[in-house]
C-alpha cells in the first residue's frame, strides 16, 4: 500500500478518450462542471479529429485541453497520451481521473473517490447502466466477496451486502478510476498494445498489485452508451471487440503477473462466446485462434 500522509488541495487532471459521442461527452462534461471538487484540468483525446467536437467544448466553463488523433490508436493509447500530456501542462497533479466518455460523474464522486485512495494506488465506482441496474463490477480481492458481488444487481443490494468502506480489488473495468501521482510515477503509463479491451484490466492489475485498489460500494456512476445506429454493423463490431477481450484475456491470464484467479474468469468469457454466437465450427475457429495468440504466442490484441 502507499503510505498516507497530510496533503494540500487535489490538482486532478481528468482525462477523457472519445470517438464520435458528442452528445454523451457533452453530458459527461455537464456532469464534471457540477462536481463538488473542481478539477484542475480536463484533457479530451479525440480519436475521431472531429471539428464539431472541439467546438463543443467552448460551451464548458472548465479548463478543458483537446487532443485530436485520427489514427484512432485504441483508448489504452490516448489514455496515455492524455495522462503524459496533463503531466506537461499541470506538472503539480495529484490524480489522473480516467473516464470513459459516456459516463456521468455524480457531483461528489470525485471527492469520495480522492478520500478512497488516501492509502493506495486507485479507486473506483460501481457502475449502473441506463436500468440503474449494476452494469459492470470490480473482481475482489478477497475470494468470498467474489462469489457475493455477482449475486448483486442493484445499488440497494450492493449497499446492503457490502456496506459503505472501500473494498479491495484485484482488478476493475476502466470506465471511472481515480489514480494517484505517485502510483502512475512508480507503475507507469497505460500500455498501448491492447487497442480495444483489455487495458484497463491490465492497468488496474499492475496498480492494484504494485499499490493497493479499492472499490467503493456505496458510489455509483451511470454508464451509458448509446444506442446502435445500425444493428447488422453493430453486431459485427460487437464480435470484433469480443474477439479482442478473449485474446487479450488469454494474455493476461498467462502472462501477467497479477492474473491471480483470471483463468477462471477466461474460461467464463469462452462460453459466453458461444452462448452468443452459437457452437459452429467459425465460431471455435475463432475462439482458438484468440486464445492461441492470447497464451501461447504471447501477443495481446493490438491493433493490425
Amino acid at each position: 500500500m502507499l503510505g498516507g500522509m497530510t496533503r494540500p488541495e487535489p490538482q486532478i487532471a481528468a482525462v477523457v478518450v472519445t470517438y464520435r459521442r458528442d452528445r454523451e461527452l457533452g453530458r459527461l462534461l455537464q456532469s464534471i462542471e457540477a462536481s463538488t471538487v473542481p478539477l484542475s484540468l480536463v484533457v479530451v483525446v479525440d480519436h475521431a479529429a472531429v471539428p464539431a467536437t472541439r467546438q463543443l467544448l467552448g460551451r464548458f466553463h472548465l479548463p478543458v485541453l483537446y487532443i485530436a488523433n485520427a489514427n484512432n490508436p485504441g483508448p489504452g493509447a490516448g489514455w496515455k497520451n492524455g495522462m503524459e500530456t496533463a503531466l506537461r501542462e499541470l506538472p503539480a497533479t495529484t490524480h489522473f481521473l480516467i473516464l470513459d466518455d459516456d459516463v456521468v460523474l455524480p457531483p461528489q464522486a470525485v471527492a469520495r473517490l480522492v478520500g478512497a485512495t488516501e492509502s493506495v494506488a486507485v479507486a473506483c465506482p460501481m457502475l449502473l447502466d441506463a436500468s440503474e441496474k449494476i452494469w459492470a463490477f470490480p473482481e475482489p480481492r478477497e475470494s468470498a466477496l467474489r462469489r457475493k458481488i455477482r449475486e448483486i444487481h442493484t445499488a440497494e443490494e450492493s449497499v446492503a451486502a457490502f456496506g459503505h468502506a472501500p473494498l479491495a480489488f484485484v482488478w476493475a473495468t476502466g470506465a471511472c478510476l481515480l489514480v494517484r501521482r505517485e502510483a502512475v510515477d512508480a507503475m507507469g503509463f497505460y500500455r498501448t498494445d491492447f487497442w480495444m479491451l483489455g487495458e484497463d484490466l491490465e492497468y488496474t492489475m499492475r496498480l492494484a498489485a504494485g499499490g493497493g485498489g479499492v472499490f467503493l460500494p456505496d458510489l455509483f456512476v451511470p454508464h451509458l452508451p448509446p444506442p446502435a445506429v445500425h444493428p447488422e454493423s453493430a453486431a459485427a463490431a460487437e464480435r470484433v471487440k469480443f474477439r479482442s477481450l478473449l485474446q487479450n484475456l488469454a494474455y493476461l491470464s498467462f502472462h501477467h503477473p497479477a492474473s491471480g484467479h483470471l483463468r477462471w474468469y477466461l474460461a467464463g468469457n469462452v462460453r459466453r462466446y458461444f452462448r452468443t454466437f452459437g457452437w459452429n465450427p467459425i465460431a471455435l475457429g475463432q475462439s482458438f485462434s484468440c486464445l492461441w495468440k492470447g497464451a501461447i504466442l504471447r501477443k495481446p490484441a493490438g491493433r493490425k
